[in-house]
């Protein structure tokens, strides 16, 4: 059995509250771990997936131009087509923007990986084992067993009840899903009231199932300054260059992120003459 036809949808559109300095709004997955930015790593391993068809990074409003740099050569590879979405209030929103822009490119596409752009340590092992378990289930998420007792607390902080661990996982990114179900699924949560934890839920509570595969332990989310090394020192260079960069490829970028948009017209056009 061969790789089904897939995208990825890179989640980045975050406020990273916790990497922001003075509320200048400095976004952990633009800062650089091992040479490259959190981004390109946590993108870079599906282009290594055989029959990926389409990459979908979201960025918050006003930062395409910075979310297009820290992609660094991904956003200019010619091979598979990568667009730019701004992201909307949540990640629950940011998600279907996402997946309505991919229905408008008419992709040849049965799956749809969602992966969170603050973890920089996923595999292409990881992600070939994820979709595989997608195609027997219709969704699949990695996950690990939980390594410490869980308890429910109260508003208080005070224990309630004690969890039996055995019956409980860690979720992990990539979540992957068929694409037609999960885009209806996030349709119909977009119409109610409620707002979801992640894409499983979503999926899930609109009556699909989902499977578990093996997680990794170095899959691990960029969370606190202290998980990249040099953050503060980083930042405050990033501050400083961040201005004088955009004076510099103000038009670079403008042009990038039109050949983006380019890129997405010209899958839609091949799909029409086949």
């Amino acid at each position: 059995m061969g790789f089904p036809e897939h995208a990825v949808i890179v989640t980045a559109a975050g406020s990273s509250d916790r990497f922001n300095k003075q509320g200048l709004g400095v976004k952990k997955e633009y800062l650089t771990i091992d040479g490259h930015t959190v981004l390109y790593h946590s993108v870079e391993p599906f282009l290594q997936v055989p029959n990926l068809r389409a990459i979908i990074v979201t960025h918050p409003k006003d930062m395409a131009d910075q979310c297009a740099i820290a992609l660094e050569e991904i956003f200019d590879q010619n091979i598979i087509p990568v667009i730019l979405v701004e992201g909307g209030k949540d990640r629950q929103e940011s998600v279907y923007n996402a997946l309505k822009l991919l229905r408008t490119m008419s992709l040849p596409i049965d799956y749809v990986a969602i992966h969170d752009g603050a973890r920089c340590f996923v595999t292409s092992d990881l992600i070939i084992r994820t979709l595989a378990t997608a195609t027997v289930f219709g969704g699949a998420v990695p996950a690990l067993p939980p390594t410490d007792a869980l308890k429910s607390i109260d508003k208080n902080g005070v224990i309630t009840s004690h969890i039996e661990r055995s019956e409980t996982a860690s979720v992990q990114t990539p979540q992957i899903f068929h694409f037609p179900e999960i885009l209806t699924a996030h349709q119909s949560a977009d119409s109610n009231e409620n707002r979801y934890v992640d894409d499983t839920q979503v999926f899930t509570e609109f009556g699909m199932s989902v499977g578990i595969c093996e997680g990794e332990r170095g899959n691990r989310k960029i969370t606190y300054l202290e998980d990249i090394p040099n953050a503060e020192v980083q930042i405050d260079e990033y501050l400083k260059n961040l201005e004088e960069g955009k004076r510099k490829t103000k038009a670079a970028i403008a042009l990038k992120l039109a050949m983006s948009q380019i890129k997405g017209e010209q899958a839609k056009q091949e799909q029409a003459k086949t």
